[in-house]
Parts: C-alpha cells; structure tokens; sequence
C-alpha cells in the first residue's frame, strides 16, 4: 500500500478513509483540478487484478451514463504499479447508513428522507436499464448535508445476457432476493427487494431474516416469512409482507408503491408526516413525484379504482396496491396569434384618436369591376353572341 504523501496516479495521498478484507479507500487532493478525491485500491493479483480493474472500468462507465446527485460520480479510474487498479470517486464527507443504523442516532423523518433519496438514485439506474445488485447501508453514504448517494456500481448489471457465469453470486446474501439465491438473473425487482431489507433494518434496527451464520440468514430468507419485531402495527407489516415476498410479481411493481404506504403505515406525528410526504414531490433528477390524490370509484364510469381508507388518500386498484398516475404527456407550447388591425382604427392611433361609443368597422366593398370580372364579360360576349345571332336568325327568316 502507498504511503502518505506519495501519489497513485496524478493524485497524492492525505491519509486513509477506511480498510477492509479487499482493499483500502483513501483521502486525496486532484493538483489538477484542486479538488479532493477519494481513491479506492483493492488488493489483488493475477486474473483477481484483471478482474478487479474490469470492476472498477464498469463502474466508472455506469457513473458516467447516471450522472444523478444521489449517485457517487466516478472521476477516474486506472492502474498504479507496485498498488494496483484504482478508482478516483467523488469525495463525500459523512458516514456510511450502515455505520449510522450501527449508531441508532438518526430521526425518523431523516430516515425517510434517506430512502427517498435512494429511491431516486435507483430509479435513475433502472430507467437506464442497470441492476445494481448490491444495495445494502454500506453502500449508502450519508453527506454531512443530509444528501444520501448511492456508490458501489462494480458488481452492477445491464439487463441484457452477459455479465456474470452461469451459476456466479454476487451481492450481500443477507440483502439478497431469494430467487437471486436460487440462481435466478438479478432484476429491477431484486434490487427493490434488497432496498426493502435495508428500510427494514433502517427503521427497526433489525433484519428481516436473522441468523448467526451466513447459511443461516440464506436459509431463513429461502424457507421462512420475515420476522417482524414485537409492536409494529399490522399495516406497517403488512406493506413490507408484501415488499418481501418469496415471488417477485407478488412484490410492488415500484418503489413508490412500497415508499409512500410505508409512510402512510409508520407511526408518526401528523406534522413530521405530511413533511415527509412532501420529500416526495421533490426530485432533482426527473420532475416532481407527486402521490396519487384521493379518487372516487363512482366518478370513473367502470373504472377499477376506489380508495383504500388505509392508504392515506392514495388510489389503490382492486388488489389493494397503490394505482399508478398516467404519464403526463408534454403540453404543446402556447401560440399567440397577432390578428389583423383595420386600417381605420390605425389611421385614428396615429393620430392619437379613439373611434366614438358604438362605432363599428365598415364591411370591406369590393369594386364592381375588376379584372377577374372584366374577363369573365369578354368570354360570355364570345361564347354567347355568335349563339344570340343564330337565334335571331332563325326567328326573322323569311317563310
């Protein structure tokens, strides 16, 4: 490992940020670009080294295609002699969730804020058809500003078949979707999964599915329902019930669907809840997130909608689950059309003139000859006065 002072790539080295089993994250300053950085080094060698800078590249090319406030911008990525792949990442100065929750310090209203926030950032990543695969507190920095922002996008996957071998697990098993464990292709609604197990986590301090051994944890998640702490009221487990369902089309199609009844269903003072459901209307990356207003069955002939007393004024369709909004379709922008002024009302503006009360704008006359009219004339005298003489021919022809 490098020490202080010395550089890994064009950076130089302040001191270390963390160290783990793969490698060490470091504090550093850009004498390009006078801005702090933070470099992650991972110990590897051989096809681990190949393999490891493959990561690193992945995740610099994903950052580059998200570019969202909540997500950690890649800077730079690269290889050092003598230290290995390195990745040169945007700095934030906080905490991980995971060191937060270890604390138990954060209010519920922050709490929400924070998975509002990743929501957004996991959003993003689907809409460009990316799967993380990896979302847990760890991989979840909290700015001391309050900005959560999601990192860690080197195990992420395109939805299309490549990637990983056939049968290769990547990811936090304890987080993990049970058809991730059984081998299945990670999807959106994988990802969604392991963003329910850290809310659960976040607001309760515990998990879904305990154990003291990673087989064990792997063994509850793929044989057992959640377990659900002593108190939570009937509709918070009743939303994460079905946010942790073994079947994915049994899950919310959304995390919006998961999110907002989450909040309906936590315990809160009404005040700290009608701030938080104001987070939701508030997002940098791709328009305001407005919730569903409350809808009358009877106000849509043969519609399939009514609204659910529990769901917090939120239309639900006819299995209980939040109704989506129809896409807002773009509005065509407004055209004014500048209408002709007759010719006497400007003649009376120059002059500084109003018309008199009750004056109105005189038709338009046409001059009664024209040249349209004048050629019309010729051709019925040509065609008709040859037609006239043979009448009057016939008519005074001597017997």
């Amino acid at each position: 490992m490098p020490e202080l002072g010395k550089t890994i790539g064009r950076y130089l080295i302040d001191r270390p940020l963390g160290q783990g089993a793969m490698g060490t994250v470091y504090l550093a300053e850009d004498p390009l670009l006078k801005r702090r950085v933070a470099i992650k080094v991972v110990r590897a060698a051989g096809d681990e080294r190949i393999h490891a800078l493959s990561r690193f590249q992945r995740e610099a090319e994903i950052s580059a295609q998200l570019n969202h406030p909540n997500i950690v911008t890649i800077y730079d990525v690269g290889e050092e002699p003598g230290v290995g792949p390195f990745l040169a990442m945007e700095y934030v100065e906080g905490s991980s969730l995971g060191q937060l929750i270890r604390e138990g310090t954060l209010e519920t209203e922050t709490k929400f804020a924070i998975l509002i926030q990743t929501m957004r950032a996991l959003r993003a990543a689907h809409m460009h058809a990316i799967v993380h695969r990896d979302i847990k507190p760890e991989n979840i920095l909290v700015a001391e500003n309050g900005r959560a922002m999601l990192m860690d996008f080197g195990i992420a996957k395109t939805m299309a078949p490549q990637s990983t071998h056939p049968g290769e697990f990547l990811g936090s098993p304890a987080y993990s979707a049970p058809e991730l464990l059984r081998g299945a292709e990670p999807t959106p609604s994988s990802d969604r999964y392991a963003f329910s197990v850290t809310a659960f986590e976040l607001l309760t301090g515990l998990m879904p599915h305990p154990g003291v051994t990673v087989a064990s944890v792997i063994t509850h998640i793929l044989m057992e329902p959640p377990v659900f702490p002593p108190g939570m009221s009937g509709d918070t487990a009743k939303v994460f019930r079905q946010a942790l369902a073994q079947d994915p089309d049994e899950r919310p199609l959304t995390l919006m669907e998961f999110l907002v009844p989450l909040v309906d269903a936590w315990p809160m003072e009404p005040v700290a809840r009608d701030r938080v459901r104001e987070l939701f209307r508030h997002d940098d990356y791709a328009g305001d997130i407005q919730p569903l207003r409350r809808l009358r069955a009877s106000s849509i002939p043969g519609s399939a909608f009514a609204t659910d007393p529990g769901s917090g004024g939120l239309a639900v369709d006819g299995r209980g689950a939040p109704a989506r909004p129809a896409p807002s379709l773009p509005q065509a922008p407004t055209v004014k059309i500048q209408l002709g002024e007759d010719p006497a009302l400007q003649h009376l503006s120059a002059q500084g003139r109003r018309p008199r009360p009750g004056w109105r704008p005189r038709p338009v006359e046409t001059p009664l000859l024209t040249p349209m009219r004048l050629v019309k004339w010729i051709l019925a005298v040509l065609i008709l006065g040859p037609l006239f003489w043979w009448v009057y021919s016939l008519l005074v022809r001597p017997n």
